[in-house]
């Protein structure tokens, strides 16, 4: 299968691939697939074996799950240059999410035994998804956090800041083509809650709503306010080594 040119250019300008060998990249982009989905699609199913890692070219998904009551909870968005579905591969497991596109989205395909072929051959790529891992722990860790320790508007703040990991999310743009029902699907409340906490993020100068979009203005004191909630004063944290903010080590 050809690939599209913006597929290509993403997979050559992933920070592990730029340190693969000729070889390695040049069986990466030759068993990678190039496919396009419409709003709403599914990527991925829930329960089906993880057979593929997933990068996002152009685009958002969405991360979701399904209690047993019929319930969904988005547990994370991915944006165009971030990749997803690293656990599922390692642990050969049946997916416990499903993956849908929350608008027009172009996804690069790896098969599993690309995926692998390069952890066994690529110590970059190793690097790499350690610390991939170790982001999407911190993600988590970040969301539990917010569900036990602040209030709704930080919940959102959080939620929207996760969309600026520089580590899943590289090449997020300010301007977010987000709905106010996935900014309420990702915090885990109603759109009309979601709504209400975005105007408070906005009156506090955080972002700006338009119509299927959210433009974040400041990102710094938009994570500030995720951790501290109302305490917009508070001084900045110690920022931690280059190295380190691209994860949460635990």
């Amino acid at each position: 299968m050809t690939n599209h040119v913006h597929t290509i250019a993403m997979l050559r300008a992933t920070a592990w691939a730029r340190e693969l060998t000729d070889e390695q990249r040049e069986r990466v982009e030759r068993e990678t697939q190039d496919r396009t989905f419409a709003a709403g699609a599914v990527v991925c199913e829930r329960g089906t074996l993880a057979a593929h890692w997933f990068g996002v070219v152009e685009g958002m998904v969405r991360v979701d799950l399904l209690a047993a009551d019929g319930r969904s909870t988005t547990l994370s968005g991915i944006s165009s240059g971030g990749w997803l579905g690293e656990g599922s591969l390692l642990k050969g497991e049946l997916r416990p999410y499903s993956v849908v596109a929350v608008h027009d989205s172009r996804m690069a395909v790896m098969p599993s035994r690309t995926f692998h072929y390069l952890l066994g051959d690529s110590l970059p790529f190793c690097h790499f998804m350690i610390h991939q891992l170790n982001a999407r722990v911190g993600q988590f860790v970040a969301l539990a956090e917010s569900y036990r320790m602040h209030d709704i508007s930080a919940r959102v703040a959080s939620c929207l800041a996760e969309l600026f990991n520089p580590q899943l999310n590289p090449n997020a743009e300010k301007a977010l083509r987000i709905s106010q029902e996935d900014v309420g699907r990702l915090a885990g409340v109603s759109r009309q809650i979601a709504h209400r906490a975005l105007h408070e993020l906005e009156n506090a100068g955080l972002l700006q709503i338009r119509y299927g979009t959210v433009d974040v203005l400041d990102i710094d004191r938009l994570r500030r306010f995720a951790r501290h909630g109302d305490d917009l004063g508070a001084p900045p944290p110690p920022q931690p080594p280059a190295r380190a903010a691209h994860s949460t080590l635990l």
